[in-house]
């Protein structure tokens, strides 16, 4: 099987993560941490950790940027 086949069928095999609609979901949350001191790194630490946010760090602070933060890069 060639390599961009192979590719085809792992992104139809892979399930939707909804990334951005779990850190809609805390931002609330997420904005009073950052608020009271609490880096970004360690927000996104916890709330991976506990399974309520399955992106990486940096899609995590790209969405802090955009989101809470107001600077869309």
């Amino acid at each position: 099987m060639e390599l961009i086949e192979e590719l085809r069928i792992a992104r139809l095999n892979k399930p939707p993560t909804n990334g951005k609609v779990a850190f809609l979901k805390n931002i609330d949350q997420i904005k009073i941490a950052l608020d009271q001191g609490y880096t970004a790194v360690d927000v996104w630490r916890v709330l991976h950790t506990n399974g309520e946010i399955k992106i990486n760090y940096n899609q995590f602070a790209l969405y802090v940027r955009r989101f809470i933060r107001g600077c869309d890069q």
